[in-house]
């Protein structure tokens, strides 16, 4: 899984801007879990994540978090930069990201790759 993504500094409020694309990952409060912001609200499927191809939707996406934050439905969000796959998948560059999105790292059979059937090229 390391050599899928390299390591390196993850897009967040400080940083001089998002490298673009991005997708804005959170955790949720209730279910403890990885959830990702999308157009119809947070899924866990990191393939219904909304990406923000430029700074405005960047903005506009993390606007949107804060709102969630003061709700309590999410914590800690942030912007992620991602690829795009061909399958359309957008795939965190950054590994720790990789391994959050794609759910445990004990087998392919398990986690969000397994349950969503998401593809992610090697």
């Amino acid at each position: 899984m390391a050599n899928e993504a390299k390591a390196g500094p993850k897009a967040s409020p400080k940083s001089k801007g998002p490298q673009l694309p991005v997708v804005l990952s959170a955790n949720n409060l209730l279910a403890g879990d990885v959830v990702f912001l999308a157009a119809d609200g947070w899924t866990r499927d990191p393939s219904k994540a909304s990406v923000g191809a430029d700074p405005e939707t960047a903005a506009a996406m993390e606007a949107r978090a804060a709102s969630d934050v003061k709700a309590n439905l999410v914590v800690d969000p942030y912007l992620v930069p991602v690829t795009i796959a061909a399958s359309g998948l957008p795939v965190a560059r950054h590994f720790r990201e990789l391994i959050r999105q794609k759910g445990p790292s004990i087998h392919p059979d398990y986690g969000k790759q397994a349950e969503f059937d998401n593809r992610y090229e090697a």
